[in-house]
């Protein structure tokens, strides 16, 4: 069974575009080393997290997914909110450790093969919203089919759109132009919403999952148990 993994490239999505030039995904979690010759407990002791002590647990169930769960030909969801682009990408490559990173601060990471990205604010994208916005860096996205559907689509595109230009105003000597109509304000932003950790699933597997998987406190494999 191949698995759909959100994986943000960055909080703002700042490194997606080198870690799509470099056909890579990865985290940031500078304090750890290799993740594979760490234990759990070691794994914990080696993360800092300034003032959200409770996000210890849950940032090491990440570092242990990224190196352990994630397979080959695995599908990475990757949203870009700067350009209304999620990313798809097929994981061609293992688990790797390296303080010699091809991205500053990107020490975790796994090779890709960006497929493209699709319309984030395409009418049939809607319902997958809820799920990959979710203020998480890593989760796993379970409506598996909806994704794989989409891979090798038209719906895909390889190009990024372009940023947002602003004008300048060049030098003149004529007459100056007949002032311009007020603008309408621009609506602000919304606010980035506050992390929400993963928690611990109520069931025997003593896994943490993200709180919008769990349903009564246990997991899926728990829930079928």
């Amino acid at each position: 069974m191949r698995r759909v993994w959100l994986i943000r490239a960055g909080e703002q999505a700042e490194v997606i575009d080198p870690m799509r030039k470099a056909g890579l995904i990865g985290l940031r979690l500078e304090t750890l080393t290799d993740v594979r010759q760490l234990s759990p407990e070691e794994i914990e002791k080696l993360i800092t997290v300034e003032g959200h002590p409770g996000q210890v647990a849950a940032l090491r169930a990440i570092a242990q997914w990224f190196a352990n769960d994630i397979k080959l030909g695995d599908l990475v969801v990757s949203p870009n909110p700067a350009r209304h682009e999620v990313w798809l990408g097929l994981v061609t490559g293992g688990y790797e450790y390296s303080t010699e990173a091809q991205i500053a601060h990107y020490d975790h990471t796994r090779t890709v093969d960006w497929l493209g990205w699709l319309d984030r604010d395409a009418v049939w994208m809607r319902d997958q919203l809820k799920s990959i916005e979710r203020p998480v860096r890593m989760v796993e996205l379970y409506n598996r089919d909806w994704w794989w559907n989409h891979v090798g689509t038209t719906a895909l595109s390889m190009a990024p759109r372009a940023g947002t230009v602003r004008a300048t105003k060049a030098a003149s000597t004529s007459a100056p132009a007949a002032p311009r109509a007020p603008r309408a304000p621009r609506p602000s932003a919304n606010p980035r919403p506050k992390v929400i950790a993963p928690v611990l699933c109520a069931g025997s597997c003593g896994l943490v999952w993200s709180p919008y998987v769990l349903v009564d406190g246990l997991c899926a494999d728990c829930r079928n148990n």
